[in-house]
C-alpha cells in the first residue's frame, strides 16, 4: 500500500468516495488555466467542501456498527443521533425495506431495516439492537442495526477503494473500505439508504452520536 504522503490529493478523495475520476481529471484541467491548488479548484467547481479535504487528509471519524456478522461505518458528522431499540409501530405509508415508525422527540420517524435492505434474515432478537438516527434532505429517518460498536478513526492509510465487484447492484452505497483494528469496515453513503420522497416528514431536533448512551 502506497504511504500517505505519495498520494495525491485528489487520488485521496477518490479513494474516500468523494470524488469521481472524471471529477478529477476536469479540476486539473481547471487547475491548468488557473495555477490555483488542486484542493481549492475541487471546492471551487462544487465537487467536494472544505470539511472532505480535511477528512481525508486526517483520517474519518466513523461510528461502527454490526449487521449480521458484518462490519460497516458511518462517518460521525452524518449521525444525528444513537439510541437503543424502542417498538417500531407498523404504517401503511412505508413498505419494505421499512420497518414502520418510530416516535422520537413527540414525532414520528421512519424506520429502516438494515437487515431487510441487505436482504438478509430478519433480527433474531429485537431486544439489545440500535436505532441510528440519520437524516436526508433535512428530513430523520432510523436506519435500525444489529449492534453500534464504537466511534473510531480511520487513518489515511487504512482507506481502500471499494472494489466494483464487490457490492453488485449495491456498489453505490459504499463510500470505502476502511481497515479498523485489523478489522475492515465498509463505509456507507447515507443518502443511498433511502429515497426521501418516502418519508416526507416534519424536521426535528436530534443529537449528535452517543453510543453510549
Amino acid at each position: 500500500m502506497m504511504k500517505p504522503q505519495e498520494k495525491s490529493l485528489g487520488e485521496l478523495l477518490r479513494q474516500a468516495g468523494k470524488i469521481t475520476s472524471r471529477q478529477i481529471q476536469v479540476a486539473l484541467g481547471e487547475q491548468k488555466k488557473t495555477h490555483e491548488p488542486i484542493g481549492k479548484v475541487l471546492v471551487r467547481l462544487g465537487f467536494v467542501e472544505e470539511r472532505d479535504i480535511l477528512q481525508v487528509m486526517q483520517g474519518m471519524m466513523v461510528l461502527t456498527f454490526l449487521a449480521s456478522d458484518e462490519r460497516y461505518g458511518i462517518e460521525t458528522f452524518r449521525v444525528r443521533e444513537v439510541l437503543k431499540y424502542s417498538p417500531v409501530a407498523a404504517s401503511e405509508r412505508f413498505h419494505e425495506p421499512w420497518e414502520g415508525e418510530a416516535v422520537l422527540r413527540g414525532s414520528p420517524v421512519p424506520v429502516l431495516s438494515f437487515r431487510k435492505f441487505l436482504g438478509i434474515e430478519d433480527f433474531p432478537r429485537k431486544e439489545g439492537t440500535w436505532f441510528i438516527v440519520l437524516e436526508k434532505s433535512k428530513h430523520p429517518f432510523i436506519l435500525w442495526v444489529d449492534q453500534v460498536k464504537e466511534v473510531a478513526r480511520v487513518k489515511v492509510e487504512q482507506i481502500e477503494a471499494v472494489p466494483p465487484y464487490l457490492f453488485g447492484k449495491k456498489n453505490e452505497l459504499y463510500y470505502c473500505l476502511g481497515k479498523i483494528k485489523e478489522e475492515l469496515y465498509s463505509i456507507l453513503n447515507p443518502d443511498m439508504l433511502g429515497d426521501v420522497q418516502d418519508f416526507s416528514l416534519p424536521a426535528i431536533e436530534v443529537d449528535h452520536a452517543d453510543p453510549e448512551s
